[in-house]
């Protein structure tokens, strides 16, 4: 069946207001993306292994013991250390050392591969307001009907379950100012640098399904609060799409930072003014 004449134009604009063509990004997703099976196996493992090590020394109560004492620091401020480290350290340092090393590129090569340096506009003042907007409509009965009885199965679990000691038991956005601020551009510039602006090219091999499974595996990154935020995995597709459609880290750090507000602060309001809280 074949589309009527005045219906082409409304799909030809929807497509351009949605979908953002970048060669630049196109050409370093197909030059290096991994191309051996080993190559694969490696960069799949790499979305994982950060979340898996920050569970292996802070969920497991021994192993976290053993690490204050000899760190002697404070269960929180170590938390604090661990957090810097993985989202500046792995996830900041590691896209650029991987690219210098093993794809031999410059620094300034590197900076255009994770799209540091280039900025879509219209996807960051148009194309996002509207996309958030969906967003938030949709989360609405997601966290009411999906997210809350996934929860409760999690946390059942007791290998799943969130410490007591965990920072992630309180509001993480409640420190002080310097230290949000170090939170902030670590979380969203550096999980987005991380998830999508190295990652996702280097998994292109995936095709089609590269922005699914890499939403899928950035949301299970987060073993070390399972029941917060696995349940959260069909939203986080969303992460996947907008990078897809656009192609851009800076949309992609604004909506970060938009949804984790909005779930932490604004989604509870919208469920009382629809009737759903």
């Amino acid at each position: 069946m074949t589309a009527r004449p005045s219906e082409l134009p409304v799909k030809g604009w929807l497509h351009r207001f949605w979908v953002r063509e970048d060669p630049v990004y196109d050409g370093y997703a197909s030059r290096y993306q991994a191309k051996s099976a080993s190559a694969k196996a490696i960069y799949l493992l790499l979305y994982l292994l950060p979340g898996a090590l920050a569970y292996f020394l802070c969920n497991v109560e021994p192993v976290f013991d053993a690490v204050v004492r000899l760190s002697r620091l404070s269960p929180r401020n170590l938390q604090y250390v661990l957090f810097v480290i993985v989202t500046f350290g792995w996830h900041m340092l590691t896209p650029f050392l991987i690219l210098r090393y093993s794809d031999k590129l410059t620094l300034r090569q590197s900076c255009q591969f994770l799209g540091l340096n280039r900025v879509d506009w219209p996807g960051l003042f148009v194309v996002l307001p509207v996309y958030c907007v969906l967003f938030a409509l949709v989360s609405v009965p997601y966290m009411s009907f999906v997210w809350r009885p996934l929860w409760i199965w999690l946390n059942s679990v007791p290998a799943f379950q969130i410490p007591s000691y965990s920072i992630f038991q309180e509001n993480l956005y409640s420190v002080p100012p310097l230290l949000l601020a170090v939170l902030f551009v670590g979380n969203f510039l550096g999980e987005e640098l991380y998830f999508r602006g190295y990652l996702m090219k280097k998994t292109a091999f995936l095709g089609q399904a590269n922005w699914i499974i890499n939403s899928v595996l950035m949301s299970l990154y987060h073993f070390w609060q399972i029941p917060q935020t696995w349940p959260l995995t069909g939203l986080v597709l969303a992460f996947g799409l907008l990078m897809e459609l656009r192609k851009d880290l800076y949309v992609l750090v604004a909506f970060h930072f938009f949804v984790n507000m909005w779930l932490s602060f604004g989604e509870w309001k919208l469920e009382q003014w629809l009737g759903l809280g």
